[in-house]
């Protein structure tokens, strides 16, 4: 493989912040097939490009780490293959991967815009392999942004696995879609108001064991509390009680966060303080009174819902704001 070529592709890459990434999915969410259109704007808010650059341009990113509260896996180096299995386009994986890596190799600096790049890309793989177009932009666009934190050579050396069950693998994603927006029955008297209702909180769709129940109108973490299936501090340290990470009932930790997947509306809506504190720990800027990501200990459940439990977990977003206002001061002052 070309050098040059290779450099050239991942300058192309490195020229994108951020905000040219949230533009070019905004682009591209139209021609995302439904069932991966949320997911792939939560894999996006799990793996921030912004976060990644403060720690490397940092001069001791252990401190700043520190600082800012990180626990659990932050880096995108490590999870690979692994980032993206709650995506359905995860199972293209293998394939999408490998043209990636094509593409790389035959890069052309006259290229216009990430969209575009993910588009023929995904064109491409589609052609190949008869797969629906619409299945791949997703994982796509994902594979351009991996490759873009964890640069061309570790992104090769990745085994590019499909790393969920043959069960799961086979499922269409209008049987995703169904079991995402299904409700548990409660019976004969179910439509009695003084029913205790329970509902199933799915945390990993991959994983049929990946479930628990819970009380109507509590919230998730504390539905999570109750699961005892598993050793959860094996699984991750930070599972102190259940599937969900929680260190605190009160939004003040931001362990808890969660992408939702499906079954949003079931929540109940983004209250004052969590909405305020979901925007401190830099996982979500936005009005939406029931948005993809949330905060599990205070999230009231309404019925059966779908969620993917991030691997890390921190307090950035305000250190972020104040690093772009400086930046944004200098250059103020350069151009004086």
């Amino acid at each position: 493989m070309s050098a040059s070529l290779t450099t050239s592709f991942e300058k192309f890459l490195d020229n994108n912040t951020d905000d040219a990434w949230a533009q070019a999915i905004a682009k591209l969410l139209p021609s995302i097939h439904e069932v991966d259109k949320t997911a792939t704007q939560i894999w996006f808010r799990f793996y921030p490009l912004a976060l990644l650059r403060a720690l490397l341009e940092s001069e001791d990113p252990e401190t700043l780490a520190a600082r800012l509260l990180l626990q659990g896996n932050y880096y995108l180096k490590d999870q690979i293959d692994s980032s993206h299995t709650f995506l359905y386009g995860h199972r293209f994986w293998p394939e999408v991967k490998r043209a990636v890596a094509e593409r790389a190799d035959s890069f052309d600096e006259r290229s216009t815009d990430l969209a575009t790049e993910v588009r023929e890309i995904a064109k491409a793989v589609a052609a190949e392999t008869k797969v629906q177009e619409s299945l791949l932009v997703s994982i796509t666009a994902v594979a351009l942004m991996t490759l873009q934190q964890v640069g061309l050579e570790a992104f090769l050396a990745a085994p590019g696995k499909v790393l969920i069950g043959e069960r799961a693998a086979r499922k269409s994603p209008e049987q995703v879609l169904r079991e995402r927006a299904r409700d548990d029955k409660q019976g004969l008297l179910g439509f009695l108001k003084t029913i205790d209702k329970e509902w199933t909180i799915t945390f990993d769709e991959s994983d049929p064991t990946a479930k628990y129940k819970m009380k109507n109108a509590a919230d998730l973490a504390y539905g999570a509390a109750d699961d005892r299936s598993r050793d959860w501090r094996s699984v991750d340290p930070r599972r102190i009680e259940g599937p969900i990470p929680v260190e605190c009932r009160s939004a003040s930790c931001g362990t808890c966060w969660v992408g939702v997947l499906g079954g949003a509306e079931k929540l109940s809506d983004v209250a004052r303080l969590e909405g305020k504190r979901i925007k401190e720990f830099g996982y979500i800027d936005t009005l939406d009174p029931k948005p993809l990501i949330r905060l599990a200990c205070q999230a009231i459940v309404s019925g059966a819902v779908s969620i993917v439990i991030p691997p890390w977990n921190g307090v950035f977003g305000k250190y972020l704001r104040e690093q772009k206002k400086s930046e944004t001061e200098t250059q103020d002052e350069l151009s004086k």
